[in-house]
């Protein structure tokens, strides 16, 4: 199928395939963040210590990036700690109960014999005498920041009085590492959301839909037998939706008919880089005899491009969540769109770190996460939609629902462009 073998060259291109490839990828991208990136966050959050440690399967999502390609899950009990040494002014990277000789190439174990966690945190802070120790206990960043089990927390309280006194939550460092993306990391996303987008113009296509006989799960299937065949993976769906003409309500399943305005939401990733996409496309299926979608789906798509637009250009990083989406609602109001807004962070998790701006069942300031900042070199998924009478269909009221990767350093910019005009079909 040419799809997979485009796919597949460009993935070869950036060093993402074969799978080994992509693992010594993998390591390079980790040790960037760690010696690059670690250190500033830490010094931007004023930590000098930082515990992330986990049981076995049941991992704080922290500890998920920080572990190398061949090492899934923490091993039984696990623990890493970054602490600043006040002798050299760097920051040391130690693990607790984690013997693995990849991880040894990027932290320093420090375990003695048979001690318990306690004792082993104990230990490093009376070595390095830290004036706070973060933990992630932080449950209204969206569990982000509250990985650290009860039962954990419980044995940490164990260490001697004093030292269990300088627990305290990870107010940002958390959030600041997971939302953030390395220049690296970026460069992986561009690839990523350029085969996402390979995908959904395979599916939008005569090959893929024969109106009157393939069904929604039908298109949903052939995305996810590409992505098998290109060893990605999707982390939803992906979703395949309709609407038409006479059915107000949108529907998730059925026969694709000619006349259709079909809508697909999909989102892939990798094996061993946990960089993520997230897109929202639509196309229209033409009538027999049909050269074009009607002018009044052109009209409407058009007004969908405009509120991306009006969107981005509030989108500045050190600004709240709660302001981007205000500032965008209300200005497309004033230019008389019908508009609703619902983004999230994208990159290490699909529905990521970072400010949430607006739900689409909530089309409002979001507390406490609305008031996040955002942040300097983080992505997103300007995930929005807008409404509006079509004429073509008697008047009946139609949704335009987009959703595009940005990456916002001082200011945004699209990922990989933007679908500028609907697929027709």
């Amino acid at each position: 199928m040419e799809v997979i073998r485009t796919i597949r060259e460009k993935l070869e291109k950036a060093g993402l395939l074969p799978l080994r490839t992509q693992a010594v990828l993998s390591e390079k991208l980790l040790r960037d963040r760690l010696d690059n990136l670690l250190p500033r966050l830490m010094d931007e959050c004023d930590v000098d210590m930082w515990l992330i440690t986990a049981y076995e399967n049941n991992e704080d999502p922290v500890m998920k990036t920080l572990l190398t390609w061949d090492m899934r899950t923490a091993r039984r009990l696990s623990a890493i700690m970054f602490c600043r040494n006040k002798e050299t002014g760097a920051i040391d990277r130690l693990t607790w109960g984690i013997p693995f000789a990849k991880m040894k190439e990027f932290y320093t174990p420090v375990k003695e014999g048979n001690e318990s966690l306690a004792e082993g945190v104990s230990r490093m802070i009376a070595k390095y005498q830290p004036k706070a120790v973060e933990i992630n206990t932080k449950g209204e960043y969206g569990g982000f920041c509250d990985g650290l089990s009860a039962s954990l927390l419980e044995d940490l309280k164990k260490m001697p009085a004093e030292h269990a006194a300088l627990l305290q939550p990870a107010e940002r460092i958390s959030t600041r590492w997971l939302e953030t993306m390395t220049d690296g990391e970026l460069e992986v996303m561009e690839v990523l959301v350029e085969v996402t987008e390979d995908i959904i113009k395979a599916a939008y296509s005569r090959d893929v839909i024969t109106p009157g006989v393939t069904t929604t799960e039908d298109v949903e299937w052939f995305m996810r037998h590409v992505m098998a065949e290109c060893q990605l993976d999707f982390w939803f769906g992906p979703d395949i939706d309709l609407q038409r003409k006479g059915t107000p309500a949108y529907g998730f399943g059925g026969v694709i008919e000619a006349g259709d305005l079909v809508h697909c939401d999909i989102g892939v990733y990798l094996k061993y880089i946990p960089v993520l996409t997230d897109k929202q496309w639509m196309a229209y299926v033409l009538r027999e005899g049909e050269q074009a979608a009607p002018k009044g789906v052109h009209d409407l798509f058009a007004q969908g491009n405009r509120f991306q637009d009006i969107s981005c250009e509030g989108y500045l990083a050190g600004r709240t969540g709660n302001a981007v989406f205000h500032d965008g609602v209300n200005k497309a109001k004033a230019e008389g769109l019908t508009p609703s807004l619902y983004c999230h962070g994208l990159g290490t998790f699909g529905h990521g770190a970072g400010p949430i701006i607006g739900r689409w069942d909530h089309q409002d300031s979001i507390y406490p996460r609305g008031e996040l900042p955002v942040g300097e070199s983080t992505s997103y998924a300007l995930e929005l939609n807008i409404r509006g009478d079509l004429p073509e269909w008697d008047g009946q009221n139609v949704r335009i629902s987009l959703e595009e990767d940005i990456h916002v350093k001082q200011a945004p910019r699209f990922v990989h462009g933007r679908q500028e005009k609907i697929i027709e079909i």
